[in-house]
């Protein structure tokens, strides 16, 4: 029975899945605090370099290792697959950035039956936590550009943690195996017609986890998310293809008129 579920007439089975890629730093921090919270951690070591695996065995979470570098869409799936019997499933990145203190506020609305799937956000009520001003202008493009394909209003669709009922589970598809995942993810549930609720959570910034180049990884987001919408809104999809080709030909045209 899990820890943080109030009512002991109600059982409630709880595993948290953290994707981790050369986190050694952070890693053992994050799983000793998310193990309050949880009946079982389970990290996916994603081929990390260095002790990432060792210090998470000894932290006690179970291990999935990937030999190499697959992508964080393909750590997810591995860790939806070593789910069980547990209730709710809670997602949460190893680099320390997300406080597992805050799981109780992201499983609390599956548990009263609001949500099936609930986003941790860090910009809802206006919260900003100091985000790069370049981070935080990219994130709002991925941010619109994934409610434009899934028709939902998510103010933090980059966000790795998240809670999801049992129910939710079987409805991701994994077929992005980066960082577009977040975004399919979101449109996945969508699609599936389930309750997805967002609440407010905190950030660290001083812990940057990233391995790759902001502008780089966002435009490579970008880019999935716009192909993705290509099949679940093929209308919208085209419509957006000969808009922007328009503009392109305007633009060309007004700048040969001053050549």
């Amino acid at each position: 029975m899990s820890k943080t579920n109030e009512n002991p007439t109600i059982p409630t089975k709880i595993l948290a899945i953290i994707p981790a890629y050369n986190e050694e730093v952070a890693i053992g921090d994050v799983i000793s605090k998310t193990k309050k919270y949880v009946d079982r951690v389970v990290v996916v070591d994603d081929g990390s370099s260095d002790k990432t695996v060792e210090i998470a065995k000894l932290a006690g979470a179970e291990v999935i290792v990937h030999k190499n570098n697959m992508g964080k869409g393909e750590a997810l799936k591995s860790g939806f697959e070593a789910v069980n019997d547990e209730d709710i499933v809670v997602t949460i990145d190893g680099d320390g950035q997300n406080n597992p203190d805050e799981i109780p506020k992201l499983i609390e609305p599956i548990i009263n039956k609001k949500a099936d799937l609930v986003n941790g956000s860090r910009y809802i009520e206006g919260y900003e936590f100091d985000t790069p001003f370049y981070r935080r202008v990219g994130q709002k493009v991925l941010d619109i550009a994934t409610n434009v394909s899934t028709g939902l209003n998510i103010t933090d669709s980059q966000n790795g943690f998240r809670a999801f009922s049992k129910i939710a589970i079987p409805c991701f598809k994994f077929r992005n195996s980066g960082f577009a995942i977040e975004s399919e993810m979101l449109a996945d549930a969508s699609e599936a017609g389930l309750t997805i609720f967002e609440v407010p959570i905190t950030v660290r910034y001083d812990l940057d986890g990233s391995t790759q180049n902001p502008v780089t990884h966002g435009v490579m987001v970008l880019w999935r998310v716009f192909q993705d919408m290509r099949f679940r809104r093929p209308i919208l999809y085209f419509t957006l293809v000969i808009g922007i080709l328009l503009v392109i030909l305007l633009v060309i045209f007004f700048i040969s008129l001053f050549l």
